[in-house]
């Protein structure tokens, strides 16, 4: 949420730096600090999320600009996008002929073709819109978004590179989607809008099919009881896994209490050590401090052991008491005979 929210703000502070950009641009021109918007103009076309008709006016400061520093052909190209934009743009009167030059064989290259003309078809199953380029005569319309939400959901983007003529952009299924269409330059910068979020594109279509969770898969059954046959009795015993069998913690405890003897004589042997080396009154000599050493660790590896051994040894009698047992069905039943009747006694020992 937090990382949403911070680019949210970055994205923001771009835009807001770009308008500046662009405002900087035109207060240079008015100033007839050309080369000062210059370069503002370059930081605002590569910043990129300019509307359209701040994109057209980017492209006549370009013009103007270029056209005063004597760069008749960068000039030319400026006014050529700004009216494949705006066909009905103008200069205002009293310009300088460096400047309406360009502008004039820009209008003349429109004389035998359209300005940028987009136009969208759409479809409702599946649902789709597809951006047609009727007319781009310099090759200005780079990328396609959408923005729609459905069923009156939260809206969401989706770019696609544009084709030379038809761009189809699919969309997840809906009852109702409502959607914007936006043709985007190599910055980002929008071209022309099709649909508004006050009147947008429509689309009636199909609701997204309800899926059923999947079924979870049933339990296997419990094993079988395992049986043995001795002596004609049948015994049932269920299995236990091995670490919940009462003899691997027998074994250990045994392990263990025998390690737990060795340290603890290797710690008596030690103390009486350093007992003798005490009366001789050697306690600051090496043989006394590695005795006392020696005997520190075998005295803690001692305690460590009587408690894992406790602990095993509790372990196998809890385990032992608790293990499965066999367990015995008897039953009695009258069965009549020709003298008069017996008992059978049968069942499972």
């Amino acid at each position: 949420m937090f990382r949403g929210v911070a680019l949210a703000l970055v994205l923001l502070e771009g835009a807001a730096w770009a308008d500046d950009s662009l405002a900087q641009a035109s207060d240079a021109v008015a100033a007839s600090d050309y080369l000062a918007a210059r370069a503002a103009l370059v930081t605002a076309q590569v910043a990129g999320d300019h509307g359209p008709d701040d994109t057209a006016e980017m492209y006549r400061l370009s013009g103007i600009v270029e056209g005063a520093l004597g760069n008749t052909q960068a000039a030319t190209d400026a006014f050529t996008r700004l009216l494949a934009l705006q066909p009905k743009a103008k200069l205002p009167p009293g310009t300088s002929p460096k400047i309406t030059r360009p502008f004039d064989a820009a209008r003349s290259y429109f004389a035998t073709r359209a300005p940028l003309e987009l136009k969208i078809e759409t479809a409702a199953r599946p649902p789709a819109i597809t951006l047609v380029v009727v007319s781009d005569p310099v090759h200005m319309v780079d990328r396609a978004r959408v923005v729609y939400s459905v069923d009156r959901g939260f809206e969401r983007g989706k770019d696609v590179a544009a084709a030379a003529q038809r761009t189809e952009i699919a969309l997840p299924p809906g009852k109702r989607i409502d959607a914007r269409v936006i043709a985007l330059d190599a910055h980002g910068n929008r071209l022309i809008e099709i649909g508004s979020k006050e009147i947008p594109i429509v689309i009636i279509g199909e609701p997204a099919p309800i899926v059923a969770a999947p079924r979870p898969a049933p339990a296997p059954p419990p094993p079988a009881p395992r049986t043995v046959d001795v002596a004609s009795r049948r015994f049932h015993v269920a299995r236990r896994p091995l670490y919940l069998r009462w003899w691997p913690y027998a074994a250990a405890t045994a392990a263990f209490a025998g390690a737990t003897a060795y340290f603890w004589w290797s710690a008596y042997s030690d103390a009486r050590d350093l007992h003798r080396v005490s009366l001789d009154h050697a306690e600051q000599s090496p043989e006394f401090q590695s005795l006392k050493d020696h005997g520190e660790r075998a005295t803690l590896f001692t305690n460590i052991g009587f408690g894992v051994t406790g602990a095993c040894a509790l372990a196998t009698g809890v385990l032992f008491l608790t293990r499965p047992r066999a367990h015995a069905e008897v039953r009695v039943t009258a069965v009549p005979v020709a003298a008069g009747g017996t008992l059978v006694l049968g069942g499972t020992f």
